[in-house]
């Protein structure tokens, strides 16, 4: 399960474009869409609990926006209008339509923990308001993605722009939260430069057959901490699950202000790092924590600023690594001479750490990525 999953993350998750059948000023892919949506749903939660004073079960929350967007991967030729439509009309067979999908992952070989995580997540009922939460960072996403090319082709996005207007409007009228972001423009100018995650690449600086941004490597990063931290819990760990998730969806998210400087530069010159360090700093309160208040900065920097900081954080920089490993195997295997060289130099760094979740990733993984067809993927119905 882990290894197609990763897979499918990396290859169609970086070529399912959204609104596809539109013409577009921005093209999203479906790994960014996920990306955004678990920043968004984590800014909600945050004005939930300060504003109503509830406690959100966050960990919840990430795994459910992680677990469900498995299925779009697999259902990656209906598009999210056509998907409203079969729900509206008929949601049984929607319902029937994605738990086919998540059969795919639930019937692969994986660890009993990670299949009775995900299955669990699936079926629980009793979290509502974080059910609601997820529902409305979906459409918040999917509503931001609109209005950018809504103003260029007014025309052809009209309906589903009058739709997400019409959506987002009734549920602001339930949730006190909701309204409060939609007439607050600084949060919609936090969350905007977030999404600019989106249009930062990885490896700028290199020809590549299969461009990643920084905002899809997160997802990636997240979903590798997760299994990291739970392979370890397996074998007596104690890792906090939901500490290593949020350092992950946090982590690089300087980049958005500062670009993607690469380590060689970052070293080149002694004192250069620790310069760089102070400027984002002082680029980020310019550019993005000037738009949220003084508790809630307080509480991202640590994320933010020093994901990778005590023993928590080296774990999730194995995860990071280890995207890095997997990403640069899909350019070695798509010809990218120059990656097979990168791949074999962090291939020999990470067989080097000893955890036994990374050395499950090693094992388990890898092997998934040496076909160059995604049709080896592709599950079938019947």
């Amino acid at each position: 399960m882990v290894g197609n999953t990763l897979r499918l993350m990396l290859t169609r998750g970086l070529s399912i474009i959204r609104w596809n059948n539109f013409p577009r000023v921005v093209d999203i892919k479906q790994m960014d869409n996920v990306g955004a949506t678990l920043h968004t749903a984590l800014f909600i939660a945050h004005l939930e609990e300060k504003q109503m004073g509830i406690k959100i079960d966050t960990l919840y929350l990430m795994k459910k926006i992680l677990f469900t967007s498995f299925a779009d991967l697999i259902l990656s030729d209906i598009n999210s209008g056509t998907k409203g439509y079969i729900k509206k009309l008929d949601n049984e067979v929607f319902d029937e339509l994605y738990a086919k999908a998540y059969s795919y992952f639930l019937d692969g070989e994986s660890p009993e923990i990670l299949k009775d995580d995900l299955r669990a997540v699936l079926q629980e009922d009793s979290k509502q308001l974080e059910d609601q939460i997820f529902l409305w960072a979906k459409k918040y996403v999917g509503y931001f993605e609109c209005k950018t090319n809504e103003k260029v082709f007014s025309e052809m996005y009209e309906v589903p722009f009058s739709e997400l207007q019409k959506e987002l409007k009734k549920l602001s009228g339930d949730l006190v939260w909701i309204k409060i972001l939609l007439e607050t423009p600084d949060y919609e100018k936090y969350l905007a430069h977030i999404y600019r995650l989106s249009f930062s690449m990885r490896w700028n600086q290199y020809q590549r057959t299969a461009p990643i941004s920084v905002m899809s490597h997160k997802v990636v990063v997240v979903y590798l901490s997760y299994i990291i931290a739970s392979i370890g819990n397996e074998h007596g760990e104690e890792n906090d699950v939901k500490e290593m998730m949020l350092r992950a969806i946090y982590h690089d998210v300087p980049e958005v202000i500062t670009g993607d400087i690469i380590t060689p530069t970052k070293k080149a010159v002694p004192g250069f790092y620790e310069l760089l360090e102070d400027v984002e700093k002082t680029m980020m309160d310019d550019y993005l924590f000037g738009y949220i208040e003084e508790d809630y900065k307080e509480y991202l920097i640590p994320y933010i600023l020093y994901p990778f900081d005590s023993e928590v954080g080296k774990k999730v920089k194995f995860a990071d690594v280890f995207s890095a490993l997997i990403e640069a195997k899909v350019e070695a295997q798509a010809g990218n001479h120059f990656f097979h060289e990168k791949y074999q130099t962090i291939l020999a760094h990470i067989s080097k750490i000893r955890h036994p979740g990374v050395e499950f990733l090693l094992k388990e993984i890898l092997f998934h990525f040496d076909s160059t067809s995604d049709d080896s993927i592709r599950p079938t119905y019947s």
